[in-house]
């Protein structure tokens, strides 16, 4: 026997050992993936609520041809794409300003968008709204300062898309940030030597080597324009424009319910963005242009010169809108008894505070928060780098199936998921309705890429030496996984604790059709006071949120030195 044939035989005989948790791992993604997606597609064809007896029909995809849904679609694209757009002009001149040019506070800037990055959506666009709404602050004080009626509303297709593309310009800068800083500065020192100016240097060079970068957050950013929920709620259901997202969100939580006609429109909703997800994935595969060549290089700095007030105001103008107007205006609303434009005639109190901090309902809904984040994340961590191991590492029988059932609910909007579970559950012999585990599961579901994306890019980097060297040793595969392997990885899968967490604290439209009064959570119990146009009790709500949520972080980058490196 070959000694190559002899090593092969070893590693299958080894690969043997965790046969049973790769069936394991394939049937848990499988079910987690496929039950809400099929739930749904059975619940478009029902006449009647989830758990109710009722008759099978074709109406629910009838309706989808009616005038109301397809003007729900074209708003929904409307916005989406203008919030692309607009995004993307923003948060990548972010991220060419800031590490492109010799703009003077690079690291505090890098800092405060990573900060309103965590911002949670909801909470921005509760925050314009007590800013922009016809009797909000800005139309109160022009109406006390210059005894005028101001015309500023914020419950419009425009405030819907400047409020969402505020949320939604870190993540464009985030995603751009490495491959500007990754770009070979060779080729702009080039066309500077050259001659050109930064302007045609910027359209010749710059952005042509950054296609297929902006072409890939362009798809993402896409896909979190079209399955945003929070900000077209809030902002949409006062002005009567209706997204998808928000019609679902009508369609089961106020009557006439038609749960079946909400799942058709949500697998519609689902379709679209599962091929954005497609496209951004083939894009990835397909190879990048030419950025980085190994070479040694040291980027020149474009001078700003009489463009850096410009540039100052432009980023700093982000910064005031983005992250630190809204918390000023949650914190002035939090400590007044009555709403007034002009603080010098607020009549200011703790008694939101004091509410909020006897409430039994609102200490439920912490607890019920720091449950599901902090062990829903740990869940998601182990589930997503055992994933990650047989896909990237081991690539077993249908790992490609594996790695697209993964992917799958990516694509699914949060609220599209939580009707799928709705459905799913309602019918399924499984006491999980009503229950933290049902939300927790909702969450691993839709967030699960984070932790395998994660661990994967730190599996791909590790030399396959290393586990052989302990195979030869003697030591099993489970002994080279847990004594090589997980060590290595422990900033990745930490960095991936991390995000989870986070993402598990502020999601809200994953929770909103499937929680119940002893299941709510923060988010839940914010956009309930808000509801009942408490809007003191909410925006404290929001701020102790907000300072829960910075704190934890803060703790873990502390506690994660693999956190704080990447």
């Amino acid at each position: 026997m070959s000694r190559l044939t002899q090593h092969n035989t070893i590693a299958s005989h080894r690969f043997n050992f965790l046969t049973p948790l790769y069936v394991l791992v394939f049937s848990a993604v499988a079910l987690m993936a496929l039950v809400p997606v099929l739930a749904l597609v059975l619940g478009s064809l029902r006449d009647s609520a989830p758990g109710q007896p009722g008759n099978w029909t074709l109406e629910n995809w009838a309706n989808l041809a009616s005038p109301g849904v397809i003007d729900t679609l074209i708003t929904t694209i409307e916005v989406a794409c203008l919030t692309t757009f607009f995004s993307m002009i923003v948060g990548t001149l972010l991220a060419l300003i800031i590490h492109r040019t010799d703009f003077r506070w690079p690291n505090a800037m890098t800092g405060m968008l990573g900060l309103s990055f965590y911002f949670p959506s909801f909470i921005l666009g509760m925050a314009w709204i007590v800013i922009g709404s016809p009797g909000g602050l800005i139309n109160d004080l022009l109406r006390e300062l210059f005894d005028t009626e101001a015309n500023l509303d914020i419950y419009s297709v425009g405030g819907i898309v400047l409020v969402m593309v505020l949320h939604q310009v870190p993540f464009v800068y985030l995603t751009m940030r490495g491959p500007v800083l990754g770009m070979d500065p060779s080729y702009e020192e080039a066309a500077r030597t050259a001659g050109a100016s930064a302007f045609t240097m910027l359209r010749r060079v710059t952005l042509p080597m950054l296609s297929y970068a902006l072409a890939s957050s362009t798809l993402l950013c896409l896909v979190m324009s079209l399955e945003q929920f929070g900000i077209p709620v809030l902002l949409g259901i006062p002005g009567r424009v209706t997204v998808l997202a928000t019609q679902i969100y009508l369609l089961c939580r106020f009557p006439p319910t038609a749960y079946g006609l909400a799942a058709a429109i949500g697998l519609t909703l689902a379709a679209i963005t599962a091929v954005a997800i497609l496209l951004q994935r083939r894009l990835a595969r397909g190879g990048q242009a030419v950025a980085t060549t190994g070479k040694a290089g040291r980027i020149t700095p474009i001078r700003l010169g009489a463009w850096r007030w410009p540039a100052n105001i432009f980023c700093g103008g982000y910064i005031l809108m983005g992250l630190i107007l809204p918390t000023i205006i949650l914190l002035y609303t939090s400590l007044i008894k009555f709403f007034t434009g002009n603080p010098l005639n607020a009549a200011y109190t703790f008694r939101n505070y004091i509410s909020i901090w006897e409430s039994e309902s609102t200490q439920l809904a912490t607890l019920n928060t720091l449950l599901v984040s902090g062990g829903g994340a740990l869940v998601g961590v182990m589930l997503g780098a055992a994933c990650s191991y047989f896909t990237v590492r081991l690539k077993p029988t249908g790992y490609r199936l594996l790695d697209m059932l993964v992917m799958l609910p990516f694509g699914v909007p949060g609220v599209v998921l939580g009707l799928g579970l709705l459905w799913a559950y309602a019918y399924l012999p499984l006491p999980l309705y009503g229950t933290m585990t049902l939300i927790v599961l909702a969450y691993v579901t839709r967030f699960l890429p984070y932790a395998t994306e994660t661990a994967g890019a730190r599996f791909v980097q590790l030399d396959r030496s290393l586990e052989e060297a302990a195979w030869t040793a003697g030591a099993s595969r489970q002994t080279g996984v847990w004594r090589i392997v997980l060590p290595l990885s422990l900033p990745s899968l930490q960095s991936g604790y991390f995000l989870l967490f986070m993402a598990f604290f502020r999601e809200i439209s994953a929770t909103i059709l499937i929680f119940t009064a002893s299941t709510s959570v923060l988010s839940v119990s914010i956009w309930s006071y808000f509801e009942q146009a408490d809007w003191g009790m909410a925006s404290a709500l929001s701020i102790l949120a907000m300072v829960l949520m910075l704190g934890i972080m803060s703790t873990l980058l502390w506690a994660m030195p693999g956190a704080r490196k990447r």
